[in-house]
């Protein structure tokens, strides 16, 4: 057991570390979209929380607004929660405190999810009068207990890999013809926009990614009994994008009741590695009935990546994903898909790859079930045309490279 006068030392020695972060050299930083409103947020008094999958960038973050606040005379201190000379347990907070001044102060708090107590720490710093801001690879950084200590105190952000424009400027392409962004596009559908592999054109690294996330984010975390069935589940997730999740699509490969399965797909969800979309309807038991359809929040996290269309499709769910979460697909009767449903725009979206004679009366076909059904507009995306379609279209190039709402509202 280390004693307490090491422990403080140790503590004080966590604290310069997160010092010494902010003043590192980055000359391949890739400024995020949110930086600017991250910073603009200081001016506000409450915690800014901020979730996303692991390696999406959160510290990053954290660090171009911890960076821009001190350059405006702000005191800045950055804790990483994650530093393995920390002990889970609450007095390490009670001994962090201590070490802290309290006057102009901005504190960035890196995934504390694993230690205990920390939202009432985070309360009481805020109410000392620290602007806090705290990051983490979990969705249940917004659960109930964050909730009830910051109830009224905080603003919620999600921070995912880089988008397809980010994904653009960190490759120094931006304001190239539509030729070359359509080989871009294939690069992005292909390898994802995970920000390190990017910058550093490493995809490689993915393999490390996916595993920290279930390692760390979901089997550790939630002490899930039975891994190998869990990463046999995992692994045919990213094997098929947009895979209707069932006991019965998992029938032959993976021996698993559905409770079991619907768990294991929420604890997905709460780190951030899915995005699942219910079927749409305004009955609660149609939607909980229905099989959710799945999506990796990035396609480099996919193990296969040779259906174009899939990927193609993923990136616009992922795309929509981060400006709304009201997103659903649909059925009609008949048993053809709309892709996205978007109920609070009444909009219904085809996503298809290449358009062309031998498919248009396919794609359209759900569009025209959704008007009847919802009276809904029906809009087209694409990657590659060669036909005129009745609907309104728009290339994926275009529509990933900004508000996806608002193109969309546009048509």
């Amino acid at each position: 057991m280390i004693d307490a006068v090491t422990k403080i030392d140790v503590l004080r020695e966590i604290v310069r570390d997160g010092g010494l972060f902010l003043e590192q050299d980055r000359p391949d930083l890739v400024e995020r979209e949110m930086a600017s409103a991250m910073i603009d947020r200081a001016r506000y008094d409450v915690v800014e929380v901020a979730m996303g999958v692991r390696r999406s960038g959160k510290s990053t973050l954290l660090f171009c607004t911890g960076r821009a606040l001190r350059g405006s005379g702000r005191r800045v201190y950055y804790i990483n929660f994650e530093d393995e000379r920390f002990t889970p347990r609450s007095s390490d907070l009670a001994d962090l405190s201590s070490l802290l001044e309290l006057d102009h102060t901005v504190l960035l708090v890196d995934e504390p999810q694993n230690m205990p107590g920390w939202e009432r720490w985070v309360r009481r710093m805020h109410d000392r009068g620290m602007k806090v801001y705290v990051t983490g690879s979990n969705s249940s950084l917004l659960g109930s207990d964050i909730s009830t200590a910051l109830a009224g105190r905080k603003r919620e952000h999600e921070v995912f890999p880089f988008s397809f424009q980010e994904f653009l400027a960190a490759r120094g392409a931006e304001g190239l013809p539509s030729d070359q962004l359509v080989r871009l596009m294939e690069e992005y559908l292909t390898n994802g926009g995970f920000p390190y592999p990017t910058v550093h054109d490493d995809p490689s690294i993915m393999g490390d990614y996916r595993r920290d996330i279930i390692e760390r984010d979901v089997l550790l975390r939630h002490r899930i009994a039975d891994p190998v069935r869990f990463r046999d589940l995992v692994r045919f997730i990213m094997s098929n994008p947009g895979i209707y999740l069932s006991s019965k699509s998992v029938k032959g490969f993976l021996k698993i009741s559905h409770p079991t399965l619907r768990r294991y797909l929420s604890y997905l969800e709460d780190a951030y590695a899915v995005i699942a979309l219910e079927k749409f309807s305004h009955s609660h038991k149609v939607r909980t009935l229905n099989p959710k359809k799945v999506y990796p929040i990035d396609n480099g996290l996919l193990l296969r990546r040779r259906d174009r269309g899939h990927l193609l499709e993923s990136c616009v769910v992922q795309h929509l994903r981060r400006a709304t979460r009201e997103l659903f697909y649909w059925k009609d009767e008949r048993g053809r898909e709309l892709d996205v449903y978007l109920p609070e725009d009444n909009l219904a979206v085809q996503v298809v790859y290449d358009l062309a004679e031998d498919n248009i009366e396919r794609e359209e076909r759900p569009l025209v079930s959704s008007a009847e059904e919802f009276s809904s507009r029906g809009v087209i995306v694409y990657l590659q045309s060669s036909v005129e379609s009745a609907y309104p279209t728009v290339r994926a190039t275009e529509l990933l490279m900004g508000d996806p709402l608002e193109t969309l509202r546009s048509m």
